[in-house]
C-alpha cells in the first residue's frame, strides 16, 4: 500500500530537535516524508510546489518557514487535506492558518508538548519557591554561615489562583491538585460550571488576588487581557504571597507590578518580561524578592522532541482511521 506523503516545510537550526532520529523514524514508518531540513532562508515557491506535490499532511513544526505555503501554492498543488501543528508560534501560525483554511485545508494545533513543558515549569516555580530555593543559594554563598529554615514553606495545604484556564491553565491546575491544596480560578471565557467540573473554585480577579497564596498566571495578551493585572489588583495581592508568570508580561501593568515588587510584600518568579530581554536597568534584575529566569519555561530540548513525537503520532492516527 502506497504511503501518504506529508511535507515538513522549513524550520531553520532547530530542526534536529523537533525530528530527531526516533520521530524521524516513527514518521517515516507510516509516511513518505518530503522535507526542506534545516533550512533558514525563505525557500522559493517553486521548491515548495515541487516538494508539496501530492502531499496530504503538512508538518508544521514551529512558525518558521509556515508563511512559504501561501494559498496559490496549496490550490495548485491539490491534494493537501490536512495540516499538523507540533509547536504554535503566534503571529507565524496565525497569518499561516488562515492561509490555509482559506485553501481548504483542515488545520489542528496538537501543540500540547509546550504547555506541559510551561506547566512544569510552573509547578516547579511554586515548589522551590516556596521552598526559597534562590534565596537560601544566595544567602549562603554570599557569606551567611546558615539561615533560619523557618523561612521555607510548602505548596502543600496553600491556596492556589489560577488567571486563566487555558490549556496550560488547566494542565498546571491537574499538576496542583496532587497536593492537598484549595485551587481558585479565574477565566472570563468560562462558565463557573465548567470551572467547577476541573475541581476549582470560581471566583473574580480581585478575590483570586487577595485569597490565594500563590498566583499563577497563564493568559495570552488580547486586546482584551492587555495590562488586564493593573494597579488595583496588584494592590490586593496578599502579603507574602508568591506570584509566577510563565504566561506574557504584557498582561501586567509593568510600572504598577515594579512598584509593588519594590514594597516587598511578595515575592514573583518570572519567565516572561516586557520587553524582552529586560534592559540591563531594569529593577527587576535588583530586587531579592525576585526570581528570573530567561523565558525558558516552554522552550528546552525535551519540548521539541514531545512537540514532534505528538504531532507525528496524531499524523499516524489521522491516516489509520483513513481520513
Amino acid at each position: 500500500m502506497e504511503k501518504p506523503r506529508v511535507y515538513i516545510h522549513r524550520i531553520g537550526s532547530s530542526y534536529g530537535e523537533y525530528m530527531t532520529p526516533r520521530n524521524e523514524e516513527l514518521l517515516g514508518s507510516f509516511a513518505e516524508v518530503r522535507s526542506h531540513g534545516p533550512v533558514g532562508g525563505m525557500v522559493p515557491p517553486g521548491d515548495v510546489l515541487d516538494f508539496l506535490e501530492g502531499a496530504s499532511a503538512i508538518l508544521s513544526l514551529n512558525g518558521n518557514g509556515a508563511e512559504d505555503i501561501t494559498g496559490e501554492i496549496l490550490e495548485e498543488v491539490g491534494s493537501v487535506r490536512i495540516a499538523v501543528i507540533s509547536h504554535y508560534y503566534h503571529g507565524n501560525h496565525d497569518r499561516a492558518r488562515a492561509t490555509w483554511e482559506g485553501a481548504g485545508v483542515e488545520v489542528v494545533d496538537v501543540s500540547d508538548g509546550n504547555n506541559r513543558a510551561v506547566a512544569e515549569w510552573t509547578l516547579g516555580a511554586a515548589i522551590t519557591g516556596m521552598y526559597r530555593f534562590a534565596e537560601y543559594d544566595r544567602a549562603l554563598k554570599g557569606g551567611e554561615m546558615w539561615p533560619p529554615a523557618r523561612l521555607a514553606d510548602q505548596v502543600q495545604g496553600k491556596v492556589i489562583g489560577l488567571v486563566g484556564l487555558g490549556r496550560v491553565g488547566r494542565i498546571v491546575a491537574r499538576y496542583f491538585q496532587l497536593f492537598e491544596v484549595e485551587i481558585l480560578g479565574y477565566d472570563a471565557y468560562l462558565s463557573g460550571e465548567r470551572i467547577r467540573a476541573m475541581d476549582i473554585e470560581p471566583v473574580g480577579l480581585k478575590e483570586l488576588m487577595e485569597k490565594s497564596d500563590i498566583i499563577s498566571f497563564h493568559l495570552p495578551v488580547t486586546d482584551e487581557t492587555r495590562g488586564l493585572i493593573g494597579k488595583g489588583e496588584l494592590g490586593g495581592i496578599k502579603d507574602g504571597a508568591l506570584v509566577i508568570n510563565s504566561a506574557r508580561a504584557a498582561i501586567l501593568d509593568g510600572e504598577a507590578f515594579r512598584e509593588e515588587l519594590k514594597t516587598g510584600r511578595f515575592r514573583a518568579i518570572l519567565d516572561v518580561y516586557e520587553p524582552e530581554p529586560p534592559p540591563l536597568d531594569d529593577v527587576l534584575r535588583t530586587l531579592d524578592n525576585v526570581v528570573m529566569t530567561p523565558h525558558v519555561a516552554g522552550n528546552t530540548r525535551q519540548m521539541r522532541a514531545d512537540c514532534g513525537r505528538i504531532a507525528i503520532e496524531f499524523l499516524g492516527d489521522y491516516f489509520a482511521a483513513g481520513e
